[in-house]
């Protein structure tokens, strides 16, 4: 394994201070080392969002096993440097760590992806099978000219994708301790509740809606949402994110106040029940509202199958322990591509440092990292 090769790569990934949905050089980046590995690298640019779907054979054939590496390119906002110990888009190897937005979340993922890949390719150049990558722009962001669009062109040119890795950070505690196979769905709501504006001397002629919500978040918080356990998914849950009012005159009560929330939903809780539950809370309360509502996912599983077993064995064979398999955490692309009826399992970084300042990835778990996923091409794709 070409581990400097596969630092330098991951660096010049996050020196691109690609904040999403900004590929910022990335995708050419991407593009480059691929065509030099002989792939057919096609872009694909929807709205503000560029894609890249690239696939490699060496024998053409018309049944071949197709295993599909998924990432993103962009990154969420670094925030102020001055927190930084290294500048974010750095790419500073210290200790035997590599700085720098993104490191985990996941250009380092990615790095390994490539050059697992390109190892692969060099050490068996008439190997049987396809190997393809789908990277996006626009995975932290809104998503919607992202992944869903490219999997949208691929169903409609009849591709078929048999297995597919997502490098999300999905170990915890070691490297390749858990992989993930599937995710609960979100739905997002911005609830307003309706007063009256008042001097706050004279309460008896307003309504101020602050003191009216407050019975009615207690409630809220205590909904039963799940009538019975799931086997799949983590419980189903609500997570009350902000709180304001159109006023920050502490002389007037406002007119209005708003409540974001969001709920992690599993496949015992319909989405249809969840504003049943809630809207009947604000209707029992008596409170004039209205509720916008937003839906990011639907849960996705995909049941363990050949790769789950090879992405095993794998961990096994060079970690010594066997990982366990997760439906927790928050969303990813992952459940576009199950759409396509694609064995599906989420396999990357340590998820400790995600979105933090001052992330980092250790040398180490970066260059197992690549290890387990080239073992995982030879096994999915030599052994057939």
């Amino acid at each position: 394994m070409n581990y400097s090769a596969l630092i330098t790569l991951a660096q010049k990934l996050i020196q691109q201070p690609s904040v999403s949905p900004n590929h910022h050089s990335c995708h050419e980046i991407i593009a480059n080392y691929l065509e030099k590995l002989n792939f057919n690298v096609e872009l694909m640019r929807f709205d503000n969002t560029l894609n890249l779907w690239a696939f490699h054979s060496c024998k053409k054939q018309q049944k071949h096993t197709t295993l599909l590496f998924i990432g993103h390119t962009d990154v969420v906002d670094p925030g102020d440097p001055q927190f930084w110990d290294y500048p974010p888009f750095s790419g500073l190897v210290h200790n035997n760590m590599l700085h720098g937005r993104g490191a985990i979340d996941m250009k380092g993922a990615l790095a390994a992806m490539l050059v697992a890949t390109a190892n692969f390719i060099d050490q068996y150049p008439n190997y049987q099978g396809r190997i393809a990558f789908l990277i996006t722009s626009d995975e932290e962001g809104s998503g919607i000219n992202g992944t869903t669009k490219v999997v949208e062109s691929l169903i409609a040119r009849n591709e078929h994708i048999n297995y597919c890795i997502v490098g999300e950070p999905s170990s915890q505690d070691q490297l390749g301790d858990v992989i993930k196979n599937g995710r609960r769905g979100s739905l997002t709501g911005q609830l307003t509740i309706h007063g009256s504006q008042g001097h706050v001397a004279y309460p008896q002629f307003s309504k101020n809606p602050i003191h009216l919500i407050i019975p009615a978040l207690s409630d809220l918080l205590n909904i039963t949402w799940d009538r019975e356990k799931s086997i799949l998914f983590p419980p189903t849950a609500i997570q009350i994110t902000n709180i304001y009012s159109n006023h920050k005159n502490n002389n007037v009560t406002p007119h209005t106040v708003i409540l974001n929330f969001n709920v992690r939903f599993n496949d015992k809780c319909s989405i249809d029940n969840i504003k049943r539950y809630i809207n009947d809370i604000f209707t029992r309360h008596t409170l004039p509202y209205n509720i916008n509502w937003k839906l990011s996912a639907e849960p996705y599983f995909s049941k363990p199958g050949q790769l789950t077993n090879v992405a095993i064995n794998a961990i096994k064979y060079y970690q010594k322990f066997e990982p366990r398999l997760e439906t927790t955490g928050g969303t990813s692309d992952g459940r576009f591509i199950a759409k396509m009826g694609t064995e599906v399992i989420e396999l990357g970084a340590r998820n400790h440092m995600i979105h933090k300042v001052n992330e980092y990835i250790d040398l180490i778990d970066l260059k197992l990292l690549s290890s387990i996923y080239k073992k995982i091409i030879e096994d999915l794709i030599l052994i057939q």
